[in-house]
């Protein structure tokens, strides 16, 4: 009868082995590392969505022309958000890129490398309805992008 072998690996499988393991690391590795590299556009681009549909929405809700007849209407855009009563002072009040503010006017320190814009077009009738096209730009200065989304305010 044959003597009791003892069973193991041979140096030679240990170090193929290794090589292997090594190999399927490495190649892990650099696709985690490929993916994680581009991670946080998409972040940058769903907050963007987020403040751009907070003040399209903001604004929809608002009256479509100046309820107050001039001179009573307040002019100063300073006021804060939460004053402005037509989709016009929105138009007119952040007519250049400037930082997110919630609606009293004090700037969100989070969001302050994001820019918002808001332009309201003149207006035009639409399938028989006379409307304004209000549009929210939102960019990022890190970003690569100019996220933009619009809406038609009916006068009723």
């Amino acid at each position: 009868m044959c003597a009791d072998r003892h069973r193991g690996f041979t140096l030679l499988e240990l170090v193929v082995t290794l090589v292997i393991l090594g190999v399927a690391f490495g190649a892990i590795a650099g696709l985690v590392a490929t993916l994680g590299g581009g991670s946080a556009s998409p972040v940058l681009q769903t907050q963007a969505l987020y403040i751009a549909e907070g003040y399209l929405e903001e604004a929809m809700l608002k009256a479509y022309a100046d309820p107050d007849p001039p001179p009573t209407a307040p002019e100063d855009c300073a006021i804060g958000r939460d004053r402005w009563d037509d989709v016009t002072d929105y138009g007119r009040c952040l007519d250049s890129e400037a930082s997110p503010t919630d609606s009293t006017g004090v700037a969100i320190a989070a969001l302050s490398r994001y820019r918002v814009r808001m332009t309201v077009g003149d207006p035009a009738i639409v399938g028989g309805a006379t409307t304004r096209r209000v549009e929210v730009r939102v960019t990022h200065v890190d970003g690569d992008f100019d996220l933009r989304i619009a809406a038609l305010k009916a006068q009723y």
